[in-house]
């Protein structure tokens, strides 16, 4: 075996090397050529509302090295799908937004015929542990949020700069309810409407009349 001196010195075949030594460098550089879960930033957000959970485009944020330790960026991976909680027909909806950052995780094989059907099918090609076939799961080292849902050892916070909009047929609360705003019921407001004072004055141990 003859020293290949175009290689970097430490990357050089040596004639004292034996086969074992050898075939686990084969071997590590397979594992090299896996794709690897990693960190990504989103770029794009293909959401669906309240339907069918959406994709995403993800650019990875580790980037190659060659044998010299230049480094060289990865490409862009598109149409990811992303992470949903959801349990049957309940969900919290948290879409991503660009910029975020978060984690993929690489599948084994193929899954193009999987995400497409949404059904159990076979791989797609004889593709293996390739960056395209991933989810997204995010996310990691983001900023602070402007609006949250917070578990505290005294109960839950909730904190939004704007409106808390509740779609239900009924809603049931045993507890104390206190507000430093109104409350409106009927297009009523309970700090602003008119009580007819004249009339409990008059009348005391009657209730007050609203006109």
């Amino acid at each position: 075996m003859t020293e290949n001196t175009n290689a970097p010195y430490w990357d050089r075949s040596s004639p004292d090397l034996d086969i074992a030594t050898i075939m686990d460098r084969r071997v590590q550089d397979h594992i090299r050529k896996i794709g690897p879960s990693m960190l990504v930033q989103v770029k794009a957000v293909k959401a669906g509302a309240a339907s069918i959970t959406g994709m995403v485009d993800v650019q990875p944020m580790v980037h190659q090295q060659d044998k010299q330790g230049k480094p060289h960026p990865r490409q862009m991976i598109h149409n990811v799908p992303y992470l949903r909680i959801q349990g049957g027909t309940s969900a919290l909806i948290i879409d991503p937004k660009p910029g975020d950052i978060g984690f993929i995780i690489i599948s084994g094989r193929d899954h193009t015929h999987a995400i497409t059907t949404r059904q159990p099918s076979p791989p797609a090609s004889f593709r293996q542990f390739a960056m395209q076939d991933c989810v997204y799961v995010g996310g990691f080292l983001n900023n602070g949020p402007d609006q949250f849902i917070q578990a505290t050892d005294q109960g839950w916070r909730i904190v939004t700069p704007g409106t808390v909009s509740i779609e239900a047929a009924k809603v049931t609360a045993n507890c104390d309810i206190e507000t430093s705003g109104d409350v409106k019921a009927g297009g009523v407001s309970l700090k602003q409407h008119v009580h007819g004072w004249a009339r409990c004055s008059t009348a005391p141990g009657r209730h007050c009349i609203c006109p």
